[in-house]
């Protein structure tokens, strides 16, 4: 039996006054382009928020495009130069769970251009289509993956990493705002808290699957023992885990894997 040709999911967020324009104009005109795009239509890319990308994939999607007005024709003045910074930031987070960063893309059409918004978006499938679905190219494990993903959305659903996330791009819209240059990097600083938040939820819900070790988590997440233990200490003073085997080598589990 013939294998059917792998066809992407792309779920886009375009902006209402120029690349969703740019997307209907094509439309209007009958210019072709591939099938696979599912579009969220939004104000502004600026309300886009990091956890409706990684919850796109999370949720079945092989590439994620976000497209908006050129940069200084925002009709909301700075939207789009702040949905760059949330793109450098989901990038970051892609990296660190092991998924190529390119399947996030980002770029800017005019309500003119809808000619540009065809080209874009079937370079776009064409490319998702030599990579494939998510983990196949990076060689993950699917299952692994789909945890690593989940991980991700739980730390960005919580308070810390959304605080130092708004903490660094407050610093650098000012920045912006007074003439500064500005460089679209991740700080050091918000790197380590993007690592630590999503291995902390990350040994969450290896220890709801499945009893494991002090050892055993560092082994999985690449990191010290003594990292792993500051999880340990904060999971158990949450009541999320318990200790179910105390001795020659104490082992933790979910609690709602305790009675299994």
């Amino acid at each position: 039996m013939a294998q059917t040709a792998f066809e992407p999911r792309i779920l886009g967020f375009l902006c209402n006054w120029c690349c969703y324009t740019a997307a209907d104009s094509a439309g209007v005109a009958r210019y072709q382009y591939p099938p696979n795009l599912r579009v969220i239509r939004v104000m502004c890319t600026g309300r886009i928020d990091p956890l409706f990308i990684i919850d796109g994939f999370l949720n079945g999607a092989d590439g994620v495009f976000i497209g908006g007005c050129h940069l200084g024709e925002c009709h909301y003045i700075s939207g789009n130069y702040e949905a760059q910074f949330v793109v450098t930031f989901a990038h970051k987070i892609l990296e660190e769970i092991g998924l190529n960063p390119q399947r996030l893309r980002l770029e800017w059409a005019s309500a003119a251009e809808g000619a540009y918004f065809v080209k874009v978006i079937t370079e776009f499938t064409a490319w998702l289509k030599t990579v494939g679905s998510p983990g196949e190219s990076e060689k993950l494990d699917k299952e692994e993956l789909k945890l690593k993903l989940k991980a991700a959305t739980m730390a960005l659903e919580n308070t810390k990493l959304r605080m130092a996330f708004a903490k660094e791009a407050a610093k650098l819209k000012e920045r912006r705002e007074s003439g500064e240059t500005i460089e679209l990097t991740i700080s050091e600083g918000l790197k380590k808290t993007i690592k630590s938040e999503i291995s902390f939820y990350l040994s969450s819900l290896y220890l709801q699957k499945g009893p494991h070790s002090v050892s055993e988590l560092a082994s999985k997440l690449n990191l010290p023992e003594s990292e792993v233990e500051k999880y340990i200490s904060l999971l158990s003073k949450r009541g999320l885990i318990t200790l179910k085997q105390e001795s020659p080598t104490p082992v933790y589990i979910g609690k709602n894997l305790e009675s299994k």
